[in-house]
């Protein structure tokens, strides 16, 4: 009788630990489902800036991502209109949805989803370590330094890899790299604006009304852009009249839900169940990896050695980056 109580003990305590276990392995499934999320909304993204004008296709996109959130903010914690925050997020949004989303779509139509969100996304963090420094006062200390070198040595690798074939191609890639290192400036900026932003605010404001006030800001500044965009360049307006709507809007959607939406959301959740943001960055910075096949797949976008070999280097450096503040 001991002996069958001891094995039946035993059982089950391993059964527990084992569930324990599994319990503890699912929190890292968001971050991993964030990640491939922003992939797609990269696809989506560069779909529509090949099908309409890329200035055209961001106002739309973020005009779209705005209602969904003023309809999920105003259906949970409310807006936050009166908060003291307000214009700090609205800075904020100014900085990482205008000169962050404008650079990146402009981006996309010049170099490509993969090579665009490899920049940006592994720049957006050194921004930020540089953001925190100026406004903030905080160092940065030599493993900081460190990955932040090893990152460029990734992204220069990566870069160098895929090189222009025809003569119209250098001034393009040369153009696009650099609207992609603003969108990176403006997503590093714009998350050390809206930490700011949290410090200044009169009472807690929620993730949903945070990102409808940074959205809603971020879409006044991109609709001036873009009028101003549509009269140096009338060519824009001309092609989005043009647009084949029926053959745009699945990838707008996606763009839309992938990205500000599901993706956003999916990234709050993660960082909840794990409750270390540093590691959701960590594992969430390797979407450029995970944007590799789909961009093979969907774009042909056939990667070269050089270019997988600089991806994984520079997502290393972003990793050693988010990583470190946890180890102090």
């Amino acid at each position: 009788m001991g002996r069958s109580l001891y094995v039946v003990t035993g059982i089950y305590g391993s059964w527990s630990v084992h569930k324990t276990s599994l319990r503890s392995s699912m929190i890292w499934i968001p971050p991993i489902i964030t990640a491939w999320l922003f992939a797609m909304s990269a696809i989506c993204g560069q779909r529509t800036t090949a099908l309409m004008d890329p200035m055209w296709a961001n106002l739309t996109r973020l005009s779209i991502a705005s209602v969904f959130l003023a309809v999920i903010a105003g259906s949970t914690d409310g807006w936050h209109l009166q908060n003291t925050a307000l214009p700090w997020f609205a800075l904020s949004g100014l900085v990482g949805f205008g000169l962050g989303d404008i650079g990146l779509f402009l981006a996309y139509a010049f170099i490509g989803a993969r090579l665009t969100l490899l920049i940006g996304l592994c720049l957006a963090p050194i921004f930020a370590l540089l953001g925190e420094w100026v406004i903030f006062g905080q160092r940065i200390h030599w493993p900081e330094f460190i990955a932040v070198l090893v990152t460029l040595l990734g992204v220069g690798i990566a870069i160098t890899g895929k090189r222009p074939t025809n003569r119209a191609q250098p001034h393009r890639y040369g153009l696009g790299i650099a609207l992609a290192i603003c969108a990176g400036l403006g997503q590093g900026l714009g998350a050390v604006l809206s930490r700011l932003a949290e410090s200044h605010a009169s009472s807690p404001v929620g993730p949903f009304a945070q990102a409808f006030q940074r959205c809603t800001a971020g879409w006044l500044a991109l609709l001036i852009a873009t009028l101003i965009w549509a009269r140096i360049k009338p060519t824009a307006e001309s092609n989005l009249k043009h647009t084949s709507w029926k053959t745009v809007w699945p990838w707008m959607l996606g763009a839309v839900l992938f990205g500000p939406v599901i993706g956003v959301s999916c990234f709050q959740w993660a960082l909840v169940l794990v409750g270390n943001s540093g590691l959701v960055q960590a594992i969430v910075s390797t979407t450029p990896i995970a944007l590799i096949p789909l961009a093979w797949v969907f774009d042909r976008d056939v990667p070269t050695g050089r270019s997988v070999l600089g991806s994984i280097i520079a997502v290393a450096g972003v990793a050693g980056i988010c990583l470190w503040p946890q180890i102090l």
